[in-house]
């Protein structure tokens, strides 16, 4: 701090007694920009700022002491008893300390994040000096609140453990999993985070559902195709149109969460679905009549409903069952497709929008339409 500057403060200080009562917050402004002007100070410059700054905080309003706190939280050489007492008034000025003070003892960061209030919890959340054991302590607590303030903070080591915890606990919290998805760095733990997943950051996924199942190139596709009776069972739940039931008929022939099964069935794209169809061995044929049955939004988008067919064409129902099996928190549908890989698949029937077969009690009204899509093109 040069001379002069040394001087104001002084001077300051010295008139601060004489100043009417709703001038000292302003003084209380004053003061504290001078101080934090340069990043390291004197001895005599501390204890003079300590004096003036203690004889004026006990007047000032809360937004004064935000303001106050929130220049000295990244000052090396604040004095630690003005930060006691801005902490000690709680509110706005507490807060911007514990997000940047970096006086505060490591032993009080860490009963914080253990043990502390959910307010102060995602505060310290936010902490751009995070390291991974305050981190680790974080991601362990309970509330969302704090899961999301932490997946929010670019800055935070999140460690793979971290990261699968956040991740698993993201299938059922949007908002957790589109801010985890956001920090970028996708990876195959992200597969579980598909259902959150915009278009762009589907298609990655995709991409690493497809990398992770290379080392299976050249081996025939696992399993056969599902059994007639479980496709008959589903297409009857598609023909009643109530989406619950058939959402508890999908969890049931999956093997997954009902709550977890209508999420996918309520998301708009479609996208989820199909490669829960896939994964589960359904025909394509069946999978678009289910399409023009239960989701007309999906069937009469033209390009909708060519993107979820052509997924049958593009992607491997393992790949598929890896995506669906995170998705679903439950490895055993990918488990069982590697178990069964070397295994000769039955094809499946092969969809094709002309010359369309139809069961014995199918309709020709689907094969007309689907014609009649192929000749508006």
């Amino acid at each position: 701090m040069t001379a002069d500057i040394y001087a104001r403060l002084r001077d300051l200080a010295a008139a601060a007694d004489t100043k009417p009562k709703d001038m000292r917050p302003v003084l209380l402004r004053v003061t504290t920009d001078l101080f934090v002007l340069h990043a390291s100070h004197t001895a005599q410059e501390v204890r003079l700022y300590e004096e003036m700054a203690s004889r004026l905080i006990d007047d000032a309003d809360d937004v004064t002491l935000a303001l106050v706190a929130q220049k000295l939280a990244p000052c090396a050489d604040a004095p630690a008893e003005v930060l006691r007492r801005l902490r000690a008034r709680g509110g706005a000025a507490a807060r911007e300390l514990l997000l940047a003070d970096r006086q505060i003892e490591k032993s009080e960061l860490r009963e914080i994040a253990a043990n502390g209030p959910v307010g102060d919890a995602c505060v310290l959340a936010s902490r751009a000096d995070l390291d991974r054991e305050i981190a680790s302590l974080l991601a362990g607590r309970p509330e969302r609140e704090v899961a999301r303030a932490l997946a929010a903070n670019a800055a935070a080591p999140l460690p793979a453990e971290d990261m699968r915890l956040l991740i698993s606990r993201g299938r059922e919290d949007q908002d957790l999993a589109k801010t985890l998805l956001a920090r970028g760095g996708l990876g195959q733990d992200h597969l579980a985070l598909y259902l959150s997943a915009d278009p762009e950051q589907r298609a990655r996924l995709l991409i690493i559902a497809r990398a992770a199942g290379l080392h299976s190139i050249g081996r025939p596709e696992a399993a056969s195709a599902l059994e007639p009776a479980a496709c008959a069972k589903l297409e009857t739940a598609a023909l009643r149109q109530k989406r619950a039931a058939f959402a508890l008929c999908l969890a049931e022939i999956v093997g997954c969460d009902p709550l977890c099964a209508r999420r996918i069935v309520e998301e708009d794209s479609g996208d989820a679905l199909t490669l829960t169809f896939i994964a589960i061995g359904l025909p394509q044929e069946i999978a678009a009549r289910i399409f023009l049955i239960a989701f007309p939004k999906v069937a009469l988008d033209r390009f909708a409903f060519q993107r979820n067919m052509d997924l049958y064409d593009t992607l491997p129902r393992r790949d598929a069952a890896r995506v669906i099996g995170a998705v679903t928190g439950d490895s055993r549908l990918t488990a069982a497709l590697v178990r069964a890989q070397g295994k000769r698949a039955t094809p499946a029937p092969s969809f094709s929008t002309s010359g369309l077969s139809t069961p014995a009690d199918g309709s020709r009204d689907l094969r007309d339409y689907l014609a009649a899509r192929e000749a508006k093109r």
